[in-house]
């Protein structure tokens, strides 16, 4: 699986894009190597973020992977964070799985970031871009 960044910096926006098989040891690499060099970037630690997996060719994720990926993930979010983060799917399989890892993520008491998954992508960048 690859993940490609890009920074809006008008918007104020992390985007990310997934490409190929979504597989558990290659997503936590990535989540981690992108916390590293982006998420955690003073530069960027306001931003909002969007990640797209609609273009995930093969989905072979186990529950202990998403366990795994929510705590990595949640970890970097500051505790009093307003930060939206949107997750577009292509499919209802992966709508599903993704919404399993919010709850995941969201389990932990340092996690205050704002997650939703959607299909749409017009509208999860409506949503992430809003105030409210």
């Amino acid at each position: 699986m690859t993940a490609k960044h890009y920074i809006d910096n008008e918007s104020n926006l992390i985007i990310t894009t997934w490409e190929g098989e979504a597989i558990d040891a290659d997503l936590i690499e990535a989540l981690k190597k992108y916390q590293k060099y982006i998420q955690l970037n003073a530069k960027y630690i306001d931003y909002n973020e969007v990640v797209n997996f609609s273009k995930v060719t093969n989905i072979k994720l186990t529950i202990d992977g998403l366990l795994t990926i929510g705590r990595i993930a949640s970890k970097t979010d500051k505790k009093l964070s307003n930060k939206r983060m949107a997750l577009i799917v292509g499919s209802y399989f992966a709508f599903s799985l993704a919404n399993l890892y919010v709850f995941y993520r969201n389990m932990g008491n340092s996690s205050r970031k704002k997650i939703r998954v959607f299909k749409n992508e017009n509208e999860a960048y409506e949503w992430v871009k809003s105030n409210t």
